[in-house]
């Protein structure tokens, strides 16, 4: 399989997640789209909940606002692999790859569980950022 057939997979992945449920919580039936979920963790650092949360619970207030800045460096990401700065484009994919675990303190904080959309959703990004791990001739030199 080549580099760019693994980028448009983990492409389609990534946009699919988002219209599939991502999240659902014990205590209720259904879930959250993982839309919503994007747009929750955009948005709920910065109003008056976020500040509420902020104070009461800190380690959830910036699990929420570390979650939200998963899916703007990915795009990041996509960004500097088309300009090839790939040292660039290194340095975000670890970051974005350190920001994962904040997504677990918010399900284990808000008694949810991630289901399908959410497993897509990695998946498509780390097929993304990692495609150049995959297949072809990779050379030591062109790693640099």
């Amino acid at each position: 399989m080549t580099k760019h057939l693994i980028i448009l997979a983990g492409l389609a992945l990534y946009l699919t997640s988002f219209f599939l449920v991502a999240v659902s919580a014990v205590s209720a039936s259904g879930g959250i789209h993982g839309y919503h979920c994007a747009w929750l963790t955009l948005i709920i650092p910065w109003g008056r909940d976020g500040m509420n949360v902020l104070h009461e619970q800190p380690v959830q207030y910036f699990s929420i606002l570390l979650s939200g800045w998963i899916n703007p460096i990915f795009l990041i990401i996509i960004v500097l692999q088309l300009l090839r700065k790939k040292r660039f484009a290194n340095i975000f994919t670890v970051v974005l790859i350190l920001l994962f675990p904040f997504c677990w303190i918010i399900f284990y904080q808000e008694h949810m569980h991630p289901v399908t959309g959410y497993f897509l959703w990695i998946l498509g990004m780390l097929l993304v950022v990692l495609s150049g791990r995959f297949g072809g001739s990779h050379t030591a030199a062109s790693a640099a």
